[in-house]
């Protein structure tokens, strides 16, 4: 007699696959859980802890489902942004943009006065980042003109403020580095104190 099944029955086809290991996640010794029971029940009293106070409050099981899955979304939406704002500031820190950074390179190849003069026009056109950035180039270069401190365009404000030892610099150097490096940059305010700054600076000497 011919059998109904010419490549044998189903079910012990069935039964060598599910025997298989390569198509088993659940332990072997009855009982046991496996990981991803063990991750859904852990995710499971966890919501079940989350919205059990507002069953309570609301006594709508639908209603509170539906807000409990409101506030996650929110939840994950708020964590979402604090991931790319941290990994903003930190490409920020670590890369800074071509404008910072070519901010010292400005007095290669002025003297003093002229740096000064491109930062007065720039602050008369609103430009208060380039004017903060030629005021502070044109001191640099007031200092090496002056004798005071050999000019270096490799050096940091940090450098600079230990070689000129000048409460006055010190704050011209304070500005130049929020205008340039800071978060808020720089607004009239700002380039009118590094002005005021950069006249007590250069003007004695």
């Amino acid at each position: 007699m011919t059998s109904p099944w010419p490549h044998g029955d189903p079910r012990d086809v069935a039964h060598r696959i599910l025997a298989d290991r390569r198509f088993q996640i659940a332990p072997q010794r009855p009982g046991e859980k496996s990981w991803l029971e063990l991750l859904g029940d852990a995710i499971s009293a966890l919501w079940r802890r989350v919205t059990e106070p507002l069953r309570h409050v609301l006594g709508n099981q639908t209603l509170t489902t539906v807000i409990g899955i409101a506030v996650l979304v929110a939840l994950l939406a708020f964590v979402a942004i604090v991931v790319v704002r941290f990994a903003k500031g930190r490409r920020a820190k670590t890369t800074p943009d071509r404008t910072r950074m070519d901010a010292f390179a400005l007095g290669d190849d002025a003297d003093a006065r002229t740096l000064f003069a491109r930062a007065l026009a720039a602050g008369a056109q609103g430009r208060h980042h380039d004017a903060a950035a030629l005021l502070w180039a044109s001191a640099l270069r007031a200092l090496d003109e002056r004798g005071r401190v050999r000019y270096d365009a490799a050096r940091t404000p940090g450098e600079w403020r230990r070689m000129v030892r000048d409460p006055a610099f010190d704050a011209l150097a304070r500005d130049a580095v929020v205008a340039l490096f800071g978060d808020r940059g720089a607004d009239a305010a700002l380039v009118t104190r590094m002005r005021e700054s950069y006249d007590r600076v250069v003007a004695p000497a």
